[in-house]
């Protein structure tokens, strides 16, 4: 005999393992330190997408600080060319 049973006691507030291990995880994930090359630290800010179940990083924008408030004056693509440029990666 085949049956589910939650051993983790995660929420099922939706059906299928996928959904509920989503759920299990959204709340521990934080923002992400990015340290490039040259020794500079950012922040990126995670997003949720509750419709198709993902986690992701804003596109393309760091902040200056851990709460992704402040905007930094520059972008991801710059900052990586700015390090190619230098010759560090």
């Amino acid at each position: 005999m085949e049956r589910y049973t939650n051993i983790m006691r995660m929420p099922m507030s939706m059906e299928g393992s996928n959904k509920a291990l989503y759920h299990y995880r959204k709340p521990t994930v934080q923002n992400c330190k990015v340290t490039f090359a040259d020794g500079s630290t950012y922040w990126e800010k995670m997003i949720f997408n509750d419709k198709f179940l993902s986690i992701k990083a804003e596109q393309n924008k760091l902040y200056l600080d851990e709460a992704c408030t402040k905007l930094a004056d520059v972008t991801r693509k710059q900052k990586i060319q700015e390090c190619k440029r230098l010759g560090l990666i």
